[in-house]
């Protein structure tokens, strides 16, 4: 829709103002009176058939535009009043125009505070939307609105609407349980609300937040079911990998066992609705807010040094300067708080070596207070130690979420942190005070995902705060920035820039699982490939067919065979991982059902540690079936004895502590005559190795003897946590299903899991305290003073308060999370 407007190019007043807006310079009083004639023009064709809401965004834009940068607010303040932009005409009101500007201004205001919601006026567009999902018995609900309306509200609105005994919010990202439980326990503080599939205590009404993981656990028990699911971020079901599928048999699995639930899909991005079906019995009621409020200012920083401007409904790119570096441009650039995307933690890092180089030091006791609270609990040499002292900080998936967390909260509460470089951490619901974004690669980002990281800038309650005097926030800076280091010497973002002037996007749909999945474009894939004899391209896309017909008939399986108990254990294998982890799955899950009945006679079994029991079951024998390499490891008895040791220390050893422990482990092989190298993974790999065992053409190892201690130091940070996720998400996954198959006891579970049989301790731990903050509070006879009362809420007395003045930021961060002091 967007190409209609191409003709305006050859209106020469028209395309001039258009220019000098996009380069934010004032107009002359003919191009203004102009240009704000077209909007009328452009309002009432959106006003005569609403579905041309591109006329609407131009003219919005016109007039958003001639407010900022000519300081004339009335055309916005008359737009906004007009078409229920009403968050906007109540600030022009309070914060801009004086008494005398306006003499309807009482009329309007009076009018304004009926759309008043809690602390917020809503748009007219976003009011009707959310009472009439609020107020929806659909049984399948989808609301579709740009990021910062008002979700969080209206999922504590569709709760409160009536009696509901079991709800169930779906988070994309673990991050986000603890931010959604506070906003439920805020709001309903007599609930039973959890976090966990183990905090279930067997109660008949729960609200519980959890990933499709955690709820999948819960759903084991074939009697559980949710009478409401809500879904955040619910476009990620569109995608084929192992989380998407899991949200799908989410879905399909608690519609199967409680027909009357409903469901609510909320998210930003999704243009069809019909795209979330599963099955043809689904009628989904759908509200959206079309008309975003903000309207992003595009730039681009080339290679060459020129700046331009980017006019998205011209399509036209406007030269606006120059700078001698993408580094200088930055800087020079700078806002409150700026947030400098790439997409590799290990980029993110070198990025933020070039940034803090540049950066002066800042003379703040603040800054060197949390500097000494991160070098006392992480280490020394960690690099944010010192970055922080020039008020920057880096946050990437391979930090622990301890540390990545802690780092996010200090980066939104301490204002000389203006430079936060981060990767897709950020892209999900978490809420930071952003408001300048520099977007070093777009590799991998699409449209709608650039949408969604752009709309992570200037989020609504700061755009709408009275101290700015201004409504510049609803033009969000965004900079792309093209460098040599970071996007190639051919580096040029334009196709990436113009991939949003339409504001327009197609849901692409990758699961198999969805009814709006197309079999056909893959099968036509086929032909063209046969057609042109690419046997290679023949035999790949004749794989991804086979295995996505593979996770059909094993989804259905799962889904609609719950009740034989003659194929209890093959469903217990089939629920985990363990399908894509074996070559032939089927075969081998039938060998480790006869398995089961020889090992529990084994007299070496019992004695087994749990990490020898799952190489025992589920590898030995196996090799040369399984297809994941990190699972493949554990064959080797030196794997074994790593993570023996690694899983006692995750428990038992403060950060700092496993750090030193690992650092010390790489000097031990540094020392060692069996090699240097060292496997790190694909994230942060730079050489391949092959051995008797394995064969690895890709950078997945690297070289320890040619590492400085500091570097040692923060890759053993970063191992850290790689091995946390791999012992969490896969090791743990495999002990689940031991102990669901009665191979080990609950002592043995409780111990790999927690780290403690302690049943008081291994409670706070299932609640979300870390291993090692529970030893430190047994340590410093504290656990007496805390304890979980009947709504999962950990209680406590004025000991502890007395105690944890005591404590250092970062303990008091972790403890907070928790537990409200």
């Amino acid at each position: 829709m967007a190409s209609s407007f191409s003709w305006l190019k050859d209106v020469g007043i028209f395309s001039e103002a258009m220019k000098k807006m996009s380069l934010n310079v004032a107009l002359s009083n003919e191009e203004l009176e102009f240009v704000l004639s077209c909007a009328i023009l452009f309002f009432k064709e959106y006003a005569g058939d609403k579905r041309k809401s591109p006329y609407f965004q131009l003219a919005y834009y016109i007039t958003l535009k001639c407010a900022i940068n000519n300081n004339n607010y009335e055309p916005l303040l008359d737009a906004s009043a007009n078409f229920g932009l009403y968050p906007i005409s109540k600030y022009i009101l309070n914060n801009i125009l004086s008494e005398d500007d306006n003499f309807n201004k009482f009329s309007l205001d009076y009018q304004l505070e009926k759309f008043k919601h809690g602390n917020i006026f809503e748009t007219y567009e976003q009011r009707q939307s959310r009472e009439e999902i609020v107020t929806s018995y659909s049984q399948e609900n989808c609301y579709v609105a740009p990021t910062s309306f008002g979700k969080s509200s209206l999922i504590v609105e569709i709760i409160n609407k009536e009696e509901i005994d079991k709800v169930a919010i779906i988070v994309p990202t673990k991050s986000l349980l603890i931010q959604t439980y506070k906003l439920m326990k805020s709001n309903f503080p007599f609930e039973n609300i959890i976090f966990h599939d183990e905090m279930y205590d067997g109660s008949d009404s729960f609200i519980s937040i959890f990933t499709q993981e955690r709820a999948l656990r819960l759903l084991k028990n074939k009697k559980m079911s949710f009478d409401v699911l809500i879904i955040d971020e619910a476009h990620n079901i569109f995608e084929m990998d192992g989380r998407s599928l899991l949200l799908t048999r989410l879905i399909r699995r608690n519609r199967q066992r409680n027909p009357k639930s409903r469901n609510y899909y909320l998210s930003p991005l999704i243009s069809e609705i019909g795209n979330l079906k599963v099955s043809n019995g689904q009628d989904i009621f759908e509200r959206r807010i079309i008309n975003n409020i903000k309207e992003a200012d595009i730039s681009e920083y080339k290679n060459n040094g020129e700046v331009h401007k980017y006019n998205r409904f011209l399509n036209q790119f406007y030269r606006s300067g120059s700078n001698n570096s993408f580094i200088e441009y930055i800087i020079e650039n700078k806002k409150e708080k700026n947030f400098i995307y790439l997409r590799a933690p290990k980029r993110v890092e070198q990025l933020a070596v070039y940034l803090e180089s540049e950066l002066e030091f800042i003379n703040s006791e603040e800054l060197l207070d949390l500097s000494d609270v991160i070098s006392k609990n992480v280490h020394n040499d960690f690099y944010c130690v010192d970055y922080v002292k020039k008020g920057l900080v880096y946050l990437h998936g391979k930090l622990p979420d301890l540390i990545k967390e802690y780092l996010e909260y200090k980066f939104t509460h301490t204002k000389e942190i203006s430079y936060i470089v981060a990767n897709s951490v950020i892209l999900e619901g978490v809420n930071l005070p952003v408001d300048n974004l520099f977007i070093l690669n777009t590799y991998n980002l699409d449209a709608k995902s650039l949408t969604n990281l752009i709309g992570r800038v200037n989020r609504l309650n700061e755009v709408f705060d009275e101290n700015n005097k201004s409504l510049s926030k609803l033009l969000p800076s965004v900079h792309f920035v093209n460098s040599i280091e970071f996007n190639g010497k051919k580096g040029n973002m334009a196709n990436k820039i113009q991939l949003l002037k339409s504001g327009f996007f197609k849901d692409v749909v990758k699961n198999p699982l969805l009814l709006n999945f197309s079999f056909d474009n893959i099968r036509n894939e086929l032909q063209r490939a046969k057609n042109k004899s690419d046997f290679y391209d023949v035999s790949k896309i004749e794989s991804k067919i086979k295995t996505m017909e593979e996770i059909i008939e094993r989804e259905d399986f799962l889904v609609f065979n719950e009740d034989d108990e003659n194929t209890r254990v093959k469903r217990i294998l089939m629920e985990s991982a363990l399908s894509s982890a074996y070559y032939d799955s089927d075969l081998i899950f039938d060998k480790l059902e006869n398995r089961i009945s020889e090992i529990v006679s084994d007299t070496s079994w019992s004695d087994a540690s749990v990490i020898d029991k799952i190489y025992l079951f589920f590898i030995y024998g196996f090799e040369n079936y399984i297809s994941n390499a990190e699972f493949s490891r554990l064959r080797h008895p030196k794997a074994r004895s790593f993570y023996k040791m690694f899983t006692e220390n995750l428990h038992r050893l403060t950060l700092k502590e496993h750090i030193s422990d690992t650092v010390k482990f790489f000097y031990s092989i540094r020392r060692s005559n069996t090699g240097k190298e060292f496997f790190i993974g694909s994230s942060y790999g730079e050489i391949p190795k092959s051995s008797e065992y394995d064969s690895y053409s890709n950078n997945v190892y690297i070289d320890l003897s040619q590492k400085s201690h500091k570097e040692l130091v923060n890759i053993a940070l970063v191992k850290i946590k790689i091995e946390s996720d791999f012992v969490s998400y896969t090791l743990n996954e495999y002990v689940n299903i031991l102990f669901e198959l009665d191979l080990i006891s609950e002592e043995e579970y409780e111990l790999h899991i927690y780290g403690t049989t302690n049943k008081s301790n291994s409670e706070f731990v299932k609640i979300g305290l870390s291993g090692s903050l529970i030893n430190k509070l047994d340590r410093d006879n504290q656990i007496e003073n805390i304890k979980i009362n009947e709504y999962g809420v950990i209680e406590h007395n004025q000991k502890f308060r007395d105690y944890l003045e005591k404590q250092d930021d970062l303990i008091q961060f972790e403890v907070s999370k928790y537990i409200d002091i």
